[in-house]
């Protein structure tokens, strides 16, 4: 008797990132708010280049994806700084308790997916649970199409080339949701880099917190065994 098939099931998700309304009236960036929402491209997206040598031997020490472990980073970075918890949802202003990643993967036949992940600060637990998120996207399980709860940062890696600058898709119902991407890794001078672009809303995001941001990130690339406490 031939047995039926059973789909895999997912590990219990975690409780969707809340928000909350910011109060204009106490908003200290209230006037940059109002300037740039008016603007038909809000966007601002920035390319550097960084060093991932020590972050990669940390890696293959711990059989660990890349991918999965810079998301968790870029989350970490991310939720240190509070004007990335700010998102822009039914016209309104709001304030995320936390933000958790979202991974692009591809299918069998190299299709675009996205899988929601998850970020609790707790490595071993977020490292797990991601995984399984893109692994059960590539199967075309879970696809993370988007409700509209937007308590997430895009991650996207394209391994394939390198670049100095990119553009994404733009949509206005979800600008001020930050679009990581990163590219080919190559060598210099010794080291390994990639390049790698984010993108932010203006009436959010200024520059001084995107330094703080790439502050953060360049800390924990150059830490990686102090800032990913795993067990493997």
């Amino acid at each position: 008797m031939q047995q039926e098939m059973k789909v895999p099931q997912a590990p219990q998700a975690p409780q969707e990132p809340q928000a909350t309304e910011v109060n204009l009236d106490t908003y200290s960036r209230r006037w940059a708010y109002e300037h740039f929402i008016t603007f038909d491209m809000p966007v601002i997206s920035r390319t550097m280049q960084l060093d991932i040598t020590k972050l990669r031997e940390h890696n293959k020490t711990h059989k660990l994806s890349f991918m999965l472990t810079f998301g968790f980073l870029v989350a970490k970075a991310m939720n240190d700084i509070p004007e990335f918890h700010h998102r822009i949802q039914d016209d309104l202003l709001v304030n995320f308790d936390r933000i958790i990643p979202s991974f692009t993967a591809l299918t069998a036949d190299n299709i675009i997916c996205f899988a929601k992940g998850n970020y609790s600060d707790n490595f071993d637990h977020d490292y797990v649970y991601n995984a399984d998120r893109v692994a059960r996207a590539r199967r075309g399980l879970d696809q993370n199409n988007l409700d509209k709860s937007q308590g997430q940062i895009f991650l996207t890696n394209i391994p394939w080339y390198s670049f100095t600058s990119i553009h994404h898709p733009f949509s206005k119902n979800n600008a001020s949701i930050p679009i990581i991407s990163t590219g080919k890794i190559y060598k210099e001078n010794g080291c390994e880099k990639i390049p790698f672009a984010i993108q932010t809303h203006h009436a959010l995001v200024d520059g001084y917190h995107v330094g703080l941001f790439m502050e953060k990130i360049e800390n924990f690339l150059d830490n990686p065994y102090e800032t990913i406490a795993t067990e493997k």
